[in-house]
């Protein structure tokens, strides 16, 4: 092959060499000649405040769940690397993976990195079945422990002792109905129920405090619950927990909330988080998990 200058014009090899050798004597003198020394820094930091790591898996539709979780968790003390999985909800009531739950938790930090794996959507846990998300979690990254916010409502109403629980979900019909069977398969009575009827999450996000606050009164009104369970990541809850509990006079849980409080207890972090609700605030006052 023909070498060129610059110019186009050809250049023989041994002219090659005399440029490069001309070029290296130029960064070698201006090296020697500069008028200081570059440093070279000591690496070493303190170490870590971080307890907990929990690796996180999102719908890619969820505007709301990612940091209404986040938000819950103390800083300092705990990390979240989280992910987002190309999940999609077909009218014959399933849901389906454009890429497989493993590949995508794969997609997070290499193992023994984090403590928890949580896979963020209420209503795919339902349609794909606990023991069903349980083993690809586990077959997926293996040695971990594991939640959802299926799984996390059925300990977290269980901690609080509640039976009696007023439903509130943001699904249209056909999902919503996947709910009081959910429940009363784990022993739970529903003695209220109600949706929004949604159909995306981008609608389910932009549900406001007073429709959510009104809805929940009446329910609770009607019923005498021991707790209210509002369900979906997506549905804008989180920061209104601790005033609708006070409203209510009974405990509240939500999807990111439970997932949250049963991410930590299932690492075993016992400090009491307060802001978020009845649950977090006794957080540290129960037994251990190790699902």
């Amino acid at each position: 092959m023909q070498l060129r200058s610059a110019e186009g014009w050809p250049v023989a090899q041994d002219e090659l060499c005399i440029r490069t050798s001309l070029l290296l004597y130029a960064y070698l003198e201006r090296t020697m000649n500069q008028s200081h020394q570059t440093l070279i820094f000591d690496g070493r930091t303190e170490p870590s405040r971080v307890v907990v790591r929990i690796g996180l898996i999102l719908i890619s539709s969820d505007e709301v769940g990612g940091d209404a979780f986040s938000s819950i968790m103390p800083k300092g003390d705990v990390l979240v690397f989280s992910t987002r999985s190309d999940a999609s909800f077909p009218s014959d009531g399933s849901i389906t993976f454009a890429t497989s739950l493993a590949e995508v938790a794969n997609t997070l930090p290499p193992p023994g990195r984090f403590d928890v794996l949580a896979f963020s959507c209420t209503s795919g846990s339902l349609k794909l079945g606990v023991e069903s998300l349980l083993s690809q979690l586990r077959w997926a990254r293996p040695g971990l422990k594991y939640t959802s916010p299926a799984i996390a409502a059925i300990a977290a109403l269980n901690e609080l002792r509640a039976k009696r629980i007023a439903l509130l979900t943001p699904y249209e019909m056909e999902c919503h109905q996947l709910f009081p069977a959910f429940f009363t398969e784990h022993g739970f009575e529903i003695v209220a129920d109600g949706t929004f009827a949604k159909h995306t999450d981008a609608e389910i996000g932009e549900i406001s405090q007073d429709a959510i606050f009104s809805a929940a009164n009446k329910l609770v009104a009607v019923s005498s619950p021991d707790a209210l369970f509002v369900s979906c990541t997506a549905t804008p809850i989180v920061p209104h927990i601790a005033r609708l509990e006070k409203e209510l006079g009974i405990p509240v849980v939500s999807s990111s909330q439970a997932m949250a409080w049963h991410a930590l207890r299932l690492a075993d972090y016992q400090k009491p988080i307060h802001g978020f609700g009845q649950l977090l605030a006794q957080l540290g006052e129960g037994q251990s998990f190790s699902t």
